[in-house]
């Protein structure tokens, strides 16, 4: 989504949680990361994409919506993002 087509309510908060889900995969991407900071990202996408769900918001053509559909939680999900060990 692209702020640009936020015309209601609901489309700015499914726009912030993209925003909010793109932080927390640079954040996973970083070797070197402040880990409470990180952890605090992801907790704040998983009850936005908690709150997407619940609320039945259309969260197509998001991030949220491949975590939604694969029946993920964000740390889940973050992981893809994350250098190998």
């Amino acid at each position: 989504m692209r702020k640009n087509r936020v015309e209601v309510i609901e489309d700015a908060f499914v726009y912030v949680t993209d925003c909010n889900l793109a932080t927390v995969s640079y954040m996973a991407m970083l070797k070197r990361k402040t880990k409470s900071e990180y952890e605090r990202q992801k907790s704040i996408a998983q009850f936005m994409v908690d709150i997407i769900v619940n609320l039945n918001l259309n969260s197509t053509g998001i991030r949220a919506d491949e975590i939604i559909k694969n029946n993920l939680t964000v740390d889940e999900w973050a992981k893809k993002w994350e250098p190998p060990k």
